[in-house]
């Protein structure tokens, strides 16, 4: 009896492993906006007047009170500026009050070799801002001891509120795992910053990541930046203001849980498995690259990667959790202004891909292509699981490598088809599994509401330009994919219904016919344009004083469940199996 007891505790355990998913949080549309205070932009400092480190070695003198210096380790236990200078091989470690002392660190010139642990340690401030002066690098060790809950795990780690600002440089290396971690809000106001290498993720912070300016060059082995919290719907978020920042990485280029908002800047992810993630993405300006090989751009919920099962049920039914699309706006991709530029390759890919709506529109220039595939449907350039539209005003070009695929068509309401997982994509024939039961994107459609051209050309090669020219033989639109290709969708507003236009591919040339516009109209499930504001009942309120209604508020899990204390729920059908298993236990 007692091997039937263990036995049935081991089933109970897997059964309740595989169906607790994320607490329900609700997110509200539209973008973010970052608030940039005195402490985060603070670069003054004073070689006479405040505490000066000067390193060279395993040693550090330290003029000024506030810090001592004990063989390689410099302790920080007060308020105040400290400015760091020369080399040291050791750790700078800041343990001041978390309630109330702001640590402001000057990197001036400054090189930081640990040989075990990072080497700046912020176990406690109640916030540290970094001004970089002149050349700094930071390399921690490639093993850590003395670990509490597998922490510190990164070369820069702050637990507290972190800033980064100044005119000078800051590379850092990440042997053991990240690179630079803030377990708080993370604010990058200048600076140019290198991440040469990290065993792990490059950038990380916990609450959010604010970038007003500066350069950001990462290179890392799992996600090259990432904000982590997913269960307050007032953090989770990244948002972009400005600046230069460079990814390249094995996996996601730029990950948020929940919203990633682009304002400008220019964002280049080079190398990346998924290019940038969040539920509710909007980007008003800037120029965004992104090279993937998996998904370019991709929404979707928060809870759903804790589901019940990724591979498929009865009769090929995918698993997961239903609840993981936002249809009714609570997921999105919006793209109303700056430039776009997608290019994913492989044999299962999509090119921007929502798990709930997509919409480009406003003054935006998209240009997207993926290597297989076709423009709409299972793998497809534009891919959304609700509403899925190109609104007046924006330009787009589209390119898929395979017109025969299972694709879509235009007109219509999108096709409905499940999506599992966090941040994964529509299965195919069969689901994980096979069986009709997992059929996904049949049928999938968008809707264009301004005149376009869809057609066939020649294959043509990566790198090849396709170029619209009008009857007098005016460039409307360009665009180089850096995929092959044998679809074009063009889109743009200077195009005219029922004219002909002339695609050029290469040495190649076809004659369309531009399609009518859909009728009627068409709402962002944010902000239309750049400019515009939401307000907290869902309207969006236009930089020319018109208002139009969007989705304002949305929850991640609609199923019903039963709340837990520790942020996570269990669906009834679960509690009813652990009773009957315990209950067994007992009375057997």
């Amino acid at each position: 009896m007692k091997l039937f007891n263990l036995i049935t505790l081991f089933i109970c355990i897997i059964i309740t492993n595989n169906f607790v998913i994320a607490e329900e949080i609700t997110l509200t549309a539209g973008p973010v906006t970052c608030d940039y205070k005195a402490k985060d932009s603070n670069d003054e400092y004073s070689l006479d007047t405040n505490v000066r480190i000067k390193c060279s070695g395993s040693s550090c003198t330290v003029s000024g009170t506030g810090a001592t210096a004990s063989g390689s380790v410099v302790s920080i236990t007060a308020d105040g500026t400290y400015i760091i200078e020369g080399s040291l091989n050791g750790q700078i470690n800041i343990a001041a009050n978390n309630e109330t002392d702001f640590v402001h660190l000057v990197l001036n010139g400054a090189t930081i070799n640990s040989s075990n642990g990072p080497a700046i340690y912020g176990k406690s401030a109640d916030k540290v801002t970094i001004t970089l002066v002149g050349d700094n690098t930071l390399v921690d060790s490639t093993n850590y001891t003395d670990l509490v809950d597998e922490e510190p795990d990164a070369c820069l780690f702050i637990d507290s509120d972190l800033s980064i600002n100044g005119s000078g440089n800051l590379s850092v290396t990440g042997k053991y795992s990240d690179a630079i971690r803030c377990k708080k809000d993370l604010k990058i106001v200048s600076g140019n910053i290198t991440v040469p290498s990290a065993v792990g993720k490059g950038i990380k912070a916990r609450n959010s990541l604010c970038i007003k300016d500066g350069t950001i060059e990462v290179t890392s082995t799992d996600t090259a930046i990432k904000v982590t919290k997913d269960t307050d719907p007032e953090k989770g978020f990244i948002v972009i203001d400005g600046g230069n920042i460079s990814v390249s990485t094995g996996k996601d280029g730029i990950h948020a849980e929940t919203h990633l908002t682009i304002r400008g800047g220019y964002v280049d992810v080079k190398k990346s498995q998924e290019g940038i993630e969040g539920q509710m993405i909007d980007i008003l300006g800037g120029e965004v690259h992104i090279t993937a090989t998996d998904d370019g751009i991709n929404a979707s919920k928060i809870s759903s990667d804790e589901t019940s099962s990724s591979n498929g049920g009865m009769g090929g039914m995918p698993g997961g959790d239903m609840t993981a699309t936002g249809t009714d706006g609570s997921v999105y991709i919006n793209i109303v202004g700056g430039k776009t530029y997608v290019n994913v390759s492989g044999s299962d890919v999509d090119g921007i891909d929502s798990n709930g709506v997509l919409y480009i529109g406003g003054e935006a220039e998209v240009y997207a292509s993926i290597s297989s595939g076709d423009i709409y449907g299972n793998m497809a350039t534009l891919d959304a699981e609700g509403s899925n539209s190109i609104a007046k005003s924006a330009t787009i070009i589209a390119t898929a490598g395979n017109g025969s695929s299972m694709g879509g068509s235009f007109g219509g309401s999108s096709g409905s088809s499940f999506k599992p997982g966090n941040r994964n994509k529509r299965q195919g024939p069969g689901g994980n599994m096979g069986g009709m039961g997992g059929m996904g994107g049949m049928g999938e459609s968008g809707t264009i509401y301004q005149p376009y051209i869809q057609t066939s050309v020649n294959s043509q090669n990566a790198g090849t330009e396709i170029s619209v020219k009008n009857s007098s033989g005016d460039v409307i639109a360009k665009y180089t994919p850096n995929v092959s290709y044998s679809t074009v969708l063009v889109s743009s507003p200077s195009m005219v219904a029922g004219e002909t236009y002339t695609i050029v591919t290469g040495s190649d040339s076809t004659s369309a016919v531009v399609s009518e516009a859909a009728s009627g109209s068409v709402n962002s499930p944010s902000v239309n344009n750049p400019t515009d504001t939401v307000t907290g009942d869902g309207t969006s309120i236009n930089s020319n004083g018109s208002t139009s209604t969007s989705s304002s508020t949305s929850t991640s899990s609609a199923s019903p469940s039963t709340s837990l204390n520790n942020g996570y729920t269990i669906q009834p059908k679960v509690i009813a199996i652990l009773v009957s298993v315990i209950s067994i236990i007992i009375f057997s």
